[in-house]
């Protein structure tokens, strides 16, 4: 039996200190002290395009996942409502099936697992 290719569905690492974040502020109608005029139903009146500033921000984290793509996330908010702050579940690779975490496996049954790969063989005429 081949091995199976089994890997974590994503990986997150927490990035340290701080970094700037470009923060994107949308232009808005405003009264002579600088308040935002409001419409009827209480929203803003936008005027179209944004203001930019830099702003110093918790550094965020990587997400990494097991074909080489990654993504930058930067709140925690962000994070739990991705998913990414809970254990990653076990996916084989060629399948895309979910699979039991090895903890299930007996340390036996894992060395025999590795044991068991088969190469593969060339015939030639």
């Amino acid at each position: 039996m081949p091995k199976r290719k089994i890997k974590p569905r994503f990986e997150v690492h927490k990035l340290p200190g701080t970094s700037k974040r470009r923060i994107a502020t949308p232009n808005v109608k405003v009264d002579g002290k600088g308040k935002p005029i409001l419409d009827k139903n209480d929203q803003s009146i936008l005027l179209g395009g944004f203001t930019y500033h830099d702003e110093e921000v918790d550094a965020g984290w990587m997400v990494y996942f097991p074909h080489g793509a990654s993504v930058h996330i930067w709140t925690e908010s962000e994070m739990k409502r991705q998913g990414f702050l809970a254990t990653p579940e076990l996916v084989d690779m060629d399948s895309g099936e979910v699979v039991d975490q090895p903890e299930d496996m007996s340390l036996k049954d894992m060395s025999e697992m590795k044991e068991r790969t088969v190469k593969p063989v060339h015939h030639t005429t």
